[in-house]
């Protein structure tokens, strides 16, 4: 389904398709190089683009005639994103139709956008038929030195804690010196240190990020919850979108600290983010939770100026949702609310009966129908949320649901060399290359190692190692990204080998 800004824009009138086999063969047949698109719901700047260039008669006139114009959410097509993203959205890469990259910019005003259409067609004309059907190549992957010993395992978990402490603001909380991201992700890396280590200083970096962002901008005190991400280090002129997946993340950071400190600022803050979910994002019809709200302004003429709105992306992802169920599980507990075991049982039950299929595993998304088999973002955060309901509630149908993940992961994702792919089969254009990603890894890596503590089977600890495997040396050019990395690590020197 397209998607275009909910203001006033003439993007639809460009021929788009959707990222795919047959766009590549239309474009092959056609003999056009390729625009995509990428994009996401709530990017101003992506919105300008409908608004603006997208709109421009010029513009929508060239890509009729001269392009393959292909439209993706980052959101619903991570794996896309992940090999085309240029620093954020939109991104906007020109391909050849063997999938080639001739090239890729962010935003641009109308006028500069054409010029950079027609530079790119004519530079596809005059290019010899080699580039014009050239296929993209990478080297193959090489097998890694693993298993390593303890020793070197804990010297690489010391680089990477090392590593986000030096990124830590001791002053404002986060984990950024300029533009502030929320970082669930980080807090979650930093208490489980804390809980190997009782070093304070991880726990408290926690407390003061979460002091500082609900004391700051990126607390919305009358929508509620939390902004994405804020333009200054004291998380002050926020961007006024809210993300299902990073409520869910902080939503567990706080029952986390409450569990470590029993302090009631955080059983209020759990509160407040369980209270916006409820009354935004929660879709009663399904059980499940919609993907994100978006801010927006509207110039008002009329009305003496600009006014705001809020529109709400209604597809349902599974890696979010079973955060987000898997929080509401520790929610029910901490907090005393049995209504949110129900909440999360019945919101993991749709997930299983509609965003899964026997052969491709979990689904990506949800709109009416499921999308994107058998990523490994979503079998991993649907297999953690499984076994959460597993040791809370001992329901065995729960912990053989997320065997069978385990069972699909190791058969369809397993990379020789180490490590899990990302994605299930070989596609288009840079899909042809299956990647091995760290923090889908680090992921995936705790499941395995809950599910061989759970089970005492050493086989599900042998796919951990494998998970953890292919990441080794410099881990400081990953920055905060080697945080649910860093926590699988930890979790398996600490784990008993079974």
């Amino acid at each position: 389904m397209m998607r275009f800004s909910p203001l006033s824009n003439r993007a639809h009138l460009i021929p788009w398709q959707e990222w795919g086999d047959e766009a590549f063969r239309c474009a092959r047949v056609e003999n056009k190089p390729l625009m995509l698109f990428l994009a996401a719901f709530w990017c101003r700047y992506c919105q300008r683009m409908d608004e603006e260039a997208f709109s421009d008669t010029e513009v929508i006139a060239l890509l009729n005639a001269y392009f393959v114009p292909l439209r993706v959410d980052y959101a619903q097509r991570p794996d896309v994103d992940a090999r085309y993203n240029l620093n954020g959205w939109p991104t906007i890469a020109f391909l050849a139709p063997g999938g080639t990259l001739l090239g890729a910019v962010n935003y641009l005003p109308a006028e500069e956008f054409k010029e950079r259409l027609l530079d790119v067609y004519l530079g596809y004309q005059q290019a010899n038929e080699d580039l014009r059907d050239a296929v993209d190549k990478t080297d193959e992957p090489q097998a890694s030195a693993w298993p390593l010993a303890d020793g070197e395992l804990a010297g690489n978990l010391a680089q990477i804690t090392e590593g986000i402490m030096a990124l830590a603001d001791r002053t404002h909380g986060g984990y950024d010196r300029s533009q502030k991201f929320i970082h669930p992700q980080v807090n979650d890396f930093l208490l489980a240190r804390y809980v190997d280590t009782k070093d304070r200083r991880y726990l408290e970096q926690v407390c003061l990020t979460l002091e500082r962002m609900r004391g700051g901008e990126l607390y919305d005190r009358e929508g509620g919850a939390y902004f994405r991400t804020a333009s200054n280090p004291d998380w002050s002129h926020p961007h006024r979108e809210k993300l299902l997946v990073e409520q869910a993340g902080l939503l567990a950071n706080c029952l986390s600290v409450l569990r470590l400190t029993e302090r009631a600022e955080y059983r209020r803050m759990a509160e407040e983010i369980i209270e916006y979910l409820e009354g935004k994002l929660f879709d009663p019809a399904s059980g499940v939770f919609c993907a994100c709200e978006d801010w927006l302004r509207k110039e008002n003429p009329a009305a003496g100026g600009a006014e705001f709105f809020t529109i709400v992306d209604r597809c349902f992802y599974t890696d979010a949702n079973a955060m987000t169920c898997a929080a509401y599980l520790d929610a029910a507990a901490l907090l005393n609310r049995p209504q949110y075991r129900e909440r999360a049982l019945g919101g993991l039950d749709f997930l299983w009966q509609h965003c899964r299929d026997n052969e491709a595993g979990m689904l990506h998304y949800f709109d009416g129908t499921p999308h994107v088999p058998g990523l490994l973002q979503d079998q991993a955060q649907m297999g953690i949320a499984l076994l959460r309901v597993y040791e809370v509630l001992k329901r065995v149908d729960f912990l053989q649901r997320a065997r069978r993940l385990a069972e699909f992961i190791l058969a369809a994702l397993k990379n020789p060399a180490g490590g899990f792919y990302d994605i299930r089969a070989e596609a288009a254009a840079s899909l042809r290359v299956r990647l091995t990603l760290m923090e889908q890894n680090g992921a995936a890596a705790l499941f395995f190692l809950e599910l061989a503590a759970l089970t005492n089977d050493a086989t599900y600890r042998q796919a951990a190692q494998w998970a953890l495997r292919p990441f080794t040396g410099d881990f400081a050019q990953y920055g905060v990204h080697a945080a649910s990395y860093g926590q699988a690590l930890g979790a398996w020197l600490s784990a008993p080998n079974p």
